[in-house]
């Protein structure tokens, strides 16, 4: 289906790309021709597989099998030398043959990928044998069963129809982290002497990992995928066990997600790692293999902060990553700059130091790690090269650093309740309206710019858009609507498994970038003009910018149209055509191949009326049966008539109730026919090689200009959630270090006015209830610390959420829900919320909660913001308001941070203003409203003063506590305060 879409007097068909049903393709279409002289032809008897032969692979991943036995080293032989080592002598010792190919095949390659689920191809199933099917079949809802390979042997058994691969391989791959070997058929397997064919011969096509997936069934199409190297410094030197030395605790990150080609290089530390991962979320983790049993095995007894098990912590506490083990030697600087090297011709990648390319500056374990990474991605495909970004340097100073703490507790891309995306600040503010858009905004909201530049940029479009530009923004989003996942598309064309509809995708894509040009352009132009207020020059130059960055490739855009037959590609019917998605004008001989086949098909349907004429319905001609091939298929009672209009008809196979006869005329017409099928697709697979090749010169402009198209997605996104919930544009700051030393070291601005929670407010809505809108002023010396204090309900948890989301979505680029908002650049977002033990790591709530405030005492900075709530609430009174005491004093006269600090403990506010050098920490409230009969209803609003009672039985009574309950604690609390009243006098 196509949507036809008007702009400027121009139409452009655009392919509803959603419709479209993807399966695992790794042998492309092969199309035998025919000739007269053969009967085997004709009858279809042992025809070969003639699909090209493919590599074997060595697969360093591990997982929990049936079958653990030592992993094969990796094989050096390139595809093209295949042939010619297999004539060669193999000097390794061969293991005793069962007798069966199928079977000896299978035991070769379990013992060669010895953490693979091996799934071999044999006809039209893909099949489990003996551990794999054990283990396997229960999972995978098969039927186990036994089969008998040879004289003597029978193994255990499972199987499924090669249609339903796709649905398999989900299942192994995603639900159950495994890893797959696919083992397919590629040549047959002849007896020595006379020829014959005995059985099929099969090889390792691919190895399927969860980080290393391209088909878009497999992947989430709103989030990246991402396969993640770690490598520790202590691994640099030596590839025996690593060290416990506490001090070792460098890291080297290198990271990919193969569907679209981005990679992305980091320095680390062990402390931080936890963040990281948080931030990057990657599917599957490298590592080397000296940390297989430290991980694996577990000993209680090592001491906490010892290396080994701070790595074994973090990766045991994200139990749904997938980790994979690979030998030391892969983990190599020297090859690792190599590698660099040779993919992204630049020249002393490690050693570069213009300012140009001040980002590929790599150190050892940056290297190192990438190495492994790319070998892992050799490894796994095979018989096909992704295409790869240039490697982008994370740098650390240039992101809003948000901890793993503040990720959950914030519930930015997960609610804490239900664990999904539901409620999260993500789908909240998701408004894009493509998968590279989703997958942009979340990358952003997990790390937010902290280049004050970028920020403002970003602000600059989406001012532009939110304004009222001839409905710009809503004529962008409909043409946004229009273009497909193009980054994914073309890796799977740079891997061999691209489908027409791949090309399609890029071919629309490109042209969606055209049209979305054209329309910014025009629309700056005339905004310009007429002198609109909100256009101003940053605005111009930011919009500019973003206009020429927009390349539109026209001329491949316009090769890729004439080429490919859109309708044909995305009609209902196009799994059942062999051929013609290449429009036949595109070439004579084709054309002329097209004509002829036409012709054959009129003479065929001719035949065939007259066939029927004579027999009935019941006549059909048949040129691929299992049996026998170009015969016609009648009903045994009409028999008689066609042998009487067609004596030369010979009778090849007679049934009760159908009789085939092979019939000269037909012979002839559907062998012409088949061999015309063979020469149009022959062809046609000449000229889309040659269109892939071409398009592949540009892929990485086209990536580039993809993802540029997902973030202008982002943009629109934030400028239509600014105009449907009144959001504001944030003034952003940044005052230099030396301007701060003078003013005594005061921190940046933030002053909120009228802020607003955007999830809660949204829930509200849906109830009919109106948000509670509050300030928060903080900056300066005097207003950088808040100390909040409330009853239960009351709503500080939700004041100190909202402040901290707003400093997010500023530094995304979005616009803030809010009245008015000075934001100072960040460079970290720190909070301890909440209460939640650790059982998997053996940790206490209070443990939790002092190991997350260690962290902020330790690495918040003037330039951060921290919110803390109930500190010290997860021990003794006496101990807890100490403890929430002294850490209140910690950050507000050494760390400096902005800070709001909620608590319940009253007394604390008394305590501060008892001292000189806290006097200046500023002290607010949330509050209740109760009438004389008992009623109360919380107010929510942030006013000035301390609250001096939590309201927990009030809290107690409106959770449906029996009212016995109820009554017995207010006897016990005014005793308790009575008794209090008592020692103080």
């Amino acid at each position: 289906m196509f949507r036809l879409v008007s702009y400027r007097r121009r139409f452009l068909f655009i392919p509803w790309t959603t419709l479209s049903k993807r399966t695992i393709s790794v042998t492309p279409c092969v199309s035998k021709r025919v000739t007269r002289g053969n009967m085997d032809d004709v009858f279809g008897k042992a025809e070969p597989i003639t699909a090209p032969i493919l590599t074997t692979t060595a697969t360093k991943t591990n997982h929990a099998d049936a079958s653990k036995k030592t992993p094969r080293k990796k094989s050096s032989q390139k595809n093209e030398n295949e042939s010619k080592v297999e004539n060669k002598v193999n000097l390794e010792p061969k293991s005793e043959s069962t007798g069966s190919v199928v079977l000896d095949t299978v035991r070769k390659y379990t013992e060669k990928h010895p953490d693979c689920v091996l799934l071999v191809q044999v006809g039209d199933f893909y099949e489990l044998y003996e551990s794999h099917a054990t283990h396997y079949a229960s999972e995978l809802d098969l039927k186990l069963t036994r089969k008998e390979m040879t004289t003597g042997i029978t193994v255990d058994f499972a199987g499924f129809p090669s249609r339903a691969l796709d649905r398999y391989l989900d299942i192994l791959v995603n639900r159950l982290g495994c890893r797959v070997a696919l083992c397919e058929q590629y040549t047959p397997v002849k007896r020595e002497g006379d020829d014959s064919i005995i059985g099929i011969k099969r090889h390792i096509t691919r190895v399927i990992t969860p980080g290393t997936v391209i088909e878009e069934r497999f992947l989430d199409s709103h989030a990246y995928n991402y396969l993640l190297a770690i490598l520790p410094d202590t691994s640099l030197s030596s590839s025996s066990p690593i060290t416990t030395t506490a001090s070792a605790d460098k890291l080297g990150l290198a990271w990919i997600d193969i569907s679209i080609g981005e990679f992305m290089i980091q320095s680390s530390k062990l402390n931080e790692l936890k963040d990281d991962i948080a931030r990057i979320r990657p599917r599957e983790i490298i590592l080397p293999e000296s940390f297989k049993t430290l991980i694996e095995e577990q000993d209680s007894h090592l001491e906490q902060n010892n290396f080994s098990h701070s790595m074994t912590r973090i990766l045991s506490s994200h139990p749904g990553i997938s980790i994979t083990y690979m030998p030391q030697d892969h983990f190599n600087s020297d090859a690792g700059r190599q590698k660099m090297e040779t993919l992204f011709s630049t020249e002393n990648i490690a050693t570069t130091t213009t300012k140009d390319d001040e980002d590929m500056v790599l150190n050892k374990h940056e290297l190192a790690a990438s190495s492994a990474l790319l070998d892992y991605i050799h490894d796994t495909h095979p018989h096909g090269k992704p295409r790869l970004l240039k490697p982008i340097r994370v740098r650390v100073d240039e992101t809003l650093q948000i901890d793993s703490a503040t990720v959950s507790s914030l519930e930015l891309v997960k609610s804490l309740r239900e664990g999904g995306k539901t409620n999260s600040l993500l789908s909240c503010i998701n408004y894009t309206v493509t998968n590279a858009g989703s997958r942009q905004l979340a990358q952003w909201l997990l790390a937010p710019s902290s280049s004050i530049h970028i920020i403002q940029q970003r602000h600059d479009i989406v001012d532009f858009l939110v304004a009222d530009h001839n409905f710009i923004l809503d004529d962008v989003r409909a043409i946004l609507r229009e273009s497909a996942d193009a980054q994914r598309a073309m890796q799977r064309l740079a891997l061999g498994r691209g489908q027409h509809l791949d090309l399609l995708e890029i071919w629309s894509t490109l042209n969606v970038i055209k049209m979305t040009k054209e329309l910014l352009k025009g629309n700056l132009i005339s905004s310009f003009a007429r002198q609109l207020s909100s256009a101003s020059p940053t605005v111009k130059k930011a919009m500019e910018d973003l206009i020429n960055r927009l390349d539109p490739h026209q001329p491949l855009a316009d090769y890729i149209g004439s080429v490919i037959d859109h309708e044909r590609i995305m009609s209902d019917d196009a799994k059942e055509y062999s051929f013609g998605f290449i429009r036949s004008d595109f070439d004579p001989q084709l054309h002329h191949l097209h004509q002829k086949i036409n012709g054959l098909y009129q003479k065929r349907d001719y035949l065939q009326e007259s066939l029927r004429s004579i027999g009935g319905t019941s006549v059909i001609l048949l040129a691929n049966n299992s049996l026998y091939k170009h015969v016609v298929e009648i009903n045994a009672t009409q028999s008689n008539k066609l042998l009487l209009q067609y004596p030369q008809a010979t009778l090849v196979q007679k049934t009760k109730l159908k009789h085939r006869y092979q019939l000269p005329e037909w012979t002839h017409l559907s062998i012409d026919i088949q061999n015309t099928h063979a020469n149009i697709n022959e062809l046609e697979n000449k000229i889309w090689d040659k269109t892939v090749e071409r398009v592949l010169m540009d892929s990485t402009s086209i990536i580039a200009a993809s993802a540029l198209l997902a973030q202008l997605d982002v943009f629109c996104s934030f400028a239509w959630m600014a105009r449907r919930y009144k959001y504001v544009r944030p003034t952003m700051t940044q005052i230099d270090n030396s301007i701060k030393e003078e003013q005594g070291n005061g921190c940046d601005p933030m002053h909120i006015y009228g802020g607003r929670h955007p999830v809660v407010e949204a829930n509200l809505a849906q109830k009919g209830r109106a948000f509670v809108k509050n300030d928060c002023i903080l900056g300066g010396n005097d207003l950088r610390s808040w100390l909040l204090t409330g009853p239960n309900m009351g709503g500080k948890s939700t004041f100190l959420r909202q402040n901290a989301i707003i400093m997010i979505l500023a530094h995304m680029g979005s616009f803030v829900p809010a009245q008015e908002a000075t934001i100072g650049v960040a460079d970290r977002i720190m909070s301890r919320i909440g209460t939640a033990d650790d059982l998997a790591q053996d940790l206490s709530t209070f443990m939790v909660e002092m190991i997350e405030t260690a962290n902020i005492l330790k690495y918040a900075t003037q330039r951060s913001l921290v919110i803390m709530d109930e500190v010290g609430r997860g021990t003794a009174t006496t101990d807890g308001i100490s403890l929430a005491y002294a850490i209140l004093s910690y950050l507000h006269t050494r760390t400096k941070p902005r800070l709001l600090f909620a608590t319940h403990y009253h007394e604390l506010s008394d305590m501060v203003q008892q001292k000189q050098s806290l006097s200046t920490i500023q002290l607010y409230k949330t509050d209740l409203a109760e009438d004389s009969r008992g009623n109360f209803v919380f107010l929510h609003k942030i006013q000035p003063g301390v609250c001096r009672q939590s309201h927990g039985l009030k809290v107690a009574q409106l959770a449906g506590l029996p009212s016995e309950v109820i009554t017995t604690a207010k006897d016990v609390w005014e005793a308790f305060n009575h008794s209090t009243k008592e020692t103080n006098k």
